[in-house]
């Protein structure tokens, strides 16, 4: 039992003394993976949530709501499957809007590109025999030089962060896109000003 006489004064010590205990202080970057938390900038998105979370320097800077495609449950592997990929990517291109093309208003004012397939959508696509060794190849090869992987083969691609033809049509439908990820406009623009090309972008389940 505290001591009635001094325990306010008792109470703040003990608590003071907890939080300066290592391991105890608050975490500066909650779900941020340890091997990023060296990253001038990332991106961690958790699909169940519709959350995306901006670190920089290993702290949490800011949180958007996104929405994901119309097949959100499970990780995309195909082309045409309408889902949104899982794993770890990065930007590897930015570009302004407008954009042409008779579905250009639905990629909003801005356009993230991530390295859709990875290196680990490939070696699973030529396990799956859904991709040949030399499409295999051609993959590897762009995600080593920072290029766009093809997006040709059977297992998709064009997978990036873009915003919409205005508004979101409610706040409980956000299952939208073919595969990407989107935001609303405003967000978008505000995230585009935060993240340099190679920002690494980790999407979760």
């Amino acid at each position: 039992m505290i001591p009635q006489r001094g325990g306010r004064a008792l109470v703040l010590s003990i608590c003071i003394l907890l939080t300066s205990r290592p391991g105890l202080a608050a975490d500066p970057a909650p779900g941020l993976p340890a091997e990023l938390r060296a990253a001038p900038v990332a991106l961690v998105v958790w699909k169940h949530t519709y959350r995306m979370r901006l670190f920089v320097s290993g702290r949490l800077r800011k949180t958007y709501v996104v929405g994901l495609s119309q097949r959100p449950l499970g990780h995309k592997q195909k082309q045409g499957d309408n889902r949104t990929p899982e794993g770890r990517y990065r930007i590897i291109q930015k570009a302004p809007g407008p954009f042409p093309g008779a579905f250009g208003a639905y990629l909003g004012t801005r356009w993230l590109r991530l390295n859709y397939p990875n290196d680990a959508d490939a070696r699973a696509g030529l396990a799956k025999g859904r991709i040949d060794k030399k499409e295999f190849a051609k993959i590897l090869a762009a995600n080593k030089d920072g290029r766009e992987p093809p997006k040709t083969t059977a297992l998709g691609g064009g997978i990036g962060i873009h915003g919409w033809k205005g508004k979101w049509p409610g706040p409980d439908k956000q299952n939208l896109t073919w595969g990407c990820l989107t935001l609303q406009n405003d967000d978008l623009e505000d995230l585009y000003d935060r993240v340099p090309v190679g920002t690494p972008v980790v999407i979760l389940p």
